[in-house]
Order: C-alpha cells, then sequence, then structure tokens
C-alpha cells in the first residue's frame, strides 16, 4: 500500500471530508454506540486513523482519561478538538502499522481505516500487547463488494477481509463479543459526482487513476447505465463492525 499517496489524498481531502463523508459519520456513530457500553469510565484510549474526528468527537465526550490519536495525517479538525481538552490528548502521527504508540490503554478504537492495512494479523497483534487482559478493541472495516459500483467499472478496489477472516485474525488474541454488517447507499446526481465524492473523502489513495476522454465518456455510460435509480446513481458501503475483549497478554510494547 501506498502510504505516502493515503496520506496525500486524506489530508488534501481533510477540508471538504465532513461535507461529503456522509457514510463515515454514520459509521462512526454506529460504532460507538455498539463500543460504548464496553468502555469504562475514565479510561485510556488509543484511536487509530481519526481522520477529522468524526469518532473522536464522541470519545472525549465521554471523559477518558487520556486520549493518543494517530493517523497518517493530524487534521486540523482533530488539533482543534484537543485545544478543547487541554493536556487530555496526544498525537502520534505516521503509519499505525509501525509506530510504537506506548500504552497500555485501556481501549483501542478505530473507524473505517484498517481496511488500509497491509497486515491485518499483525496489527491486531500490536493491539493486544497493549491492552489488559478484558481491554477493548472496537473498530469498522469494510466487506467484499464495498464501493462495488466503482470497483466494477475501473477495476480499482482494496482488498477486503470477509466477515469470516476478520473472526479468524482475532481468534488468537481476542474474544469477539459483537460483529455486525450493514449497508449505505448514497445516491448522486450523476457518475461525474460519484467520483467527486471519492476524492473528496480521500479514498483515490488506492492509487492513481488517469482518466482519458474516451474511458471517462465510457465510465460515465456504463455507471449511468447499469446504476441508474429514480434517486440518481447509486455507491454502496458495505460496513462491518467489530467489538472485542483482549484475551490477555503481558503489555509491553509494540
Amino acid at each position: 500500500m501506498d502510504t505516502a499517496l493515503i496520506r496525500q489524498r486524506f489530508s488534501a481531502a481533510s477540508a471538504s471530508y465532513d461535507a461529503e463523508a456522509l457514510a463515515q459519520q454514520h459509521i462512526a456513530a454506529h460504532l460507538w454506540e455498539l463500543a460504548t457500553p464496553h468502555l469504562a469510565l475514565g479510561a485510556s484510549v488509543l484511536e487509530i486513523g481519526a481522520g477529522t474526528g468524526l469518532l473522536t468527537r464522541f470519545v472525549l465526550d465521554a471523559q477518558p482519561r487520556s486520549l493518543t490519536v494517530n493517523d497518517l495525517y493530524i487534521s486540523p479538525q482533530v488539533q482543534e478538538l484537543a485545544q478543547q481538552f487541554p493536556g487530555r490528548v496526544q498525537f502520534r502521527e505516521g503509519d499505525a502499522e509501525h509506530l510504537d504508540f506506548g500504552g497500555p490503554f485501556d481501549a483501542v478504537l478505530s473507524a473505517s481505516t484498517v481496511q488500509w492495512f497491509e497486515d491485518i494479523t499483525a496489527f491486531f497483534d500490536r493491539c493486544a500487547r497493549v491492552l489488559p487482559k478484558g481491554g477493548l478493541l472496537a473498530f469498522s472495516s469494510f466487506l467484499p463488494g464495498n464501493l462495488q459500483e466503482v470497483a466494477e467499472l475501473t477495476g480499482v478496489s482494496l482488498s477486503y477481509c470477509s466477515d469470516v477472516e476478520l473472526q479468524g485474525h482475532l481468534a488468537r488474541h481476542f474474544d469477539l463479543v459483537a460483529m455486525e454488517q450493514g449497508e449505505v447507499a448514497l445516491h448522486f446526481s450523476s457518475p461525474r459526482d460519484v467520483l467527486l465524492h471519492l476524492r473528496h473523502t480521500g479514498v483515490t489513495g488506492i492509487r492513481s487513476v488517469v482518466w482519458g476522454k474516451n474511458s471517462y465518456k465510457d465510465f460515465v455510460t456504463r455507471y449511468t447505465a447499469r446504476y441508474g435509480t429514480e434517486q440518481g446513481v447509486r455507491l454502496t458501503y458495505r460496513p462491518v463492525y467489530v467489538v472485542a475483549k483482549s484475551k490477555g497478554l503481558p503489555c509491553s510494547k509494540p
């Protein structure tokens, strides 16, 4: 995965992200709804892939003892949020698959991020090393078929784990508490607006695509024919929500 390209696309999209990220807002809110019954008061929390703070806002409102915020790019929105809680928020900018987060933490939370990781099993192993027995891991990712409309027409897609594969990756160090699948269908006036939506939410960080005049016209024609509805053209997100508890390992730095 080209983390430099991902960072570039998400940082460029940070100003437009909140206005466009309707699916991600829904996902962050539902993840928090599932996680919060299992989050102890005054917890020490690590958030992976904070983006513009869609999940961060919920965490800070819950008054954690401390919050360590990670992303490839710490957005101005998250920095502004942190200023409202002086001394409580720390930043760890960089690749979550390789950074040393310290710890231990009571909870590791992440919304719409882990699908970007090259080695999800190794990441879960690292989470287990910074969580005590019973520590909370709650995250959302996406299932195969996510953004299928664009993937089918362009051949560009991430390689998503199935729900069964996610359970297998977690089983070594975590007990599964809850797993839910969802679907968020958005509608746009045109395929061009779909592409703008993806650009404005940074999702084009998968790889660069160069559109020629003919290839773009062909994309628009086929997208409209295949996915046009009375509400416009469709784009479908397929989130999966996971809440798990650590089986317990000696806490040490990853």
